[in-house]
């Protein structure tokens, strides 16, 4: 006669239909392998009882740890639950095995006193078994809520960036678009070749910036397709004997994967507070490398330097947006860094590491 059998399983109310069934298959070779256990103490006894005592006890406290976490939207502690649902689980239990297959007295208004102490390691196994499998419970669906919430700060983020980066676009293209504009009506009627040639750039940029905004990610290759029209246009703007530029970057790393309105807005700060304050101009380059997993992208001018306000962005944006940004998109490992050159007498070069996945 079985003495000790108990098997406990909990299951979440809300679940799918094939969870579920996985969740009751599980339950019912949990119970079946603790009559097993039980049993093989005592093998001179048939082993059906076990197995129907088990399986009793483990779907009765299943069925009551639901029922009581819906009736109490999962508010009762732990151990008043566990004083609930073990003892009620193990009468269920043994009442079923002494209702069907026998071998096993009733316990409700037929045992004595021996019989109730006999089965009282019951008990005490029923309890130690839900306070385990409560704690195990709990600590899931922690494990699921904090999940949850890392899935939906990462979301935040996301729209975070998404924000942001619409806000820099939004402060970037119009001021951009309407000084280019006014430089074409001053010179239409002065110089209408170079007229010609600035709308012929604004249109270029205008047609790549359009395409980067229907997409989620753009690459370095369109970054620079927009960044070379944009210093065409200055270089029209400003003359050719104020600004020179240089786009150095392999064509391997032209398809690699780069954020938008990162690259852009260090060129129209060296165009901005480098190049436009200097009486001389000066010279911007560009340029891009690979280095240990890390694509490094460095926007040299040989302007005014940092006195002059080299370390403000265009539109006041500031350095701290892109910082951000890129804390945000890569982690630790993506920076940015603005200094002066070492190897210049004048001039600030602005630096992105930027992870290569």
């Amino acid at each position: 006669m079985p003495s000790k059998p108990l098997a406990f399983l909990s299951s979440e109310p809300h679940v799918g239909p094939a969870h579920r069934g996985r969740s009751l298959l599980g339950l019912l070779c949990f119970n079946s392998a603790v009559g097993l256990i039980f049993w093989a103490t005592r093998r001179n006894e048939a082993l059906l009882p076990y197995l129907v005592v088990a399986n009793g006890i483990g779907f009765s406290a299943t069925l009551l740890g639901i029922t009581i976490d819906r009736l109490v939207r999962g508010k009762l502690a732990l151990v008043p639950k566990i004083l609930i649902v073990a003892p009620a689980s193990v009468f269920i239990g043994f009442e079923i095995a002494a209702s069907t297959v026998g071998h096993v007295p009733h316990l409700l208004g037929h045992a004595g006193l021996k019989v109730w102490l006999a089965y009282g390691s019951s008990f005490i196994v029923a309890g130690a078994a839900c306070a385990f499998v409560s704690v195990f419970v709990q600590a899931a669906r922690m494990r699921t809520s904090l999940e949850t919430q890392r899935r939906e700060a990462a979301e935040a983020r996301q729209a975070e960036t998404a924000a942001r980066l619409a806000l820099l676009q939004a402060q970037i293209e119009p001021h951009f678009l309407f000084n280019t504009l006014a430089n074409v009506q001053s010179l239409i009627e002065r110089d209408p070749a170079r007229a010609t040639t600035m709308l012929d750039s604004l249109n270029r940029y205008l047609r790549a910036s359009l395409g980067r905004t229907r997409k989620a990610t753009s690459t370095l290759g369109e970054e620079l397709e927009l960044v070379e029209a944009l210093l065409k246009i200055a270089t029209i703007r400003l003359g050719e004997e104020r600004l020179r530029y240089a786009i150095d970057v392999p064509d391997t790393l032209r398809t690699l994967p780069l954020s938008p309105l990162l690259l852009q807005p260090l060129v129209e700060n060296a165009l901005l507070h480098g190049i436009e304050p200097s009486v001389d101009g000066g010279e911007v380059c560009i340029r891009g490398t690979r280095d240990d997993g890390l694509l490094i992208l460095s926007v040299s001018d040989t302007g005014a330097g940092l006195g002059n306000g080299g370390t403000k962005l265009h539109g006041g944006v500031g350095l701290a947006n892109i910082r951000a940004r890129m804390i945000s998109l890569y982690g630790e490992r993506g920076c940015v860094s603005v200094g002066t050159n070492a190897d210049a007498m004048r001039g600030v070069t602005a630096t992105l590491q930027i992870p290569i996945t």
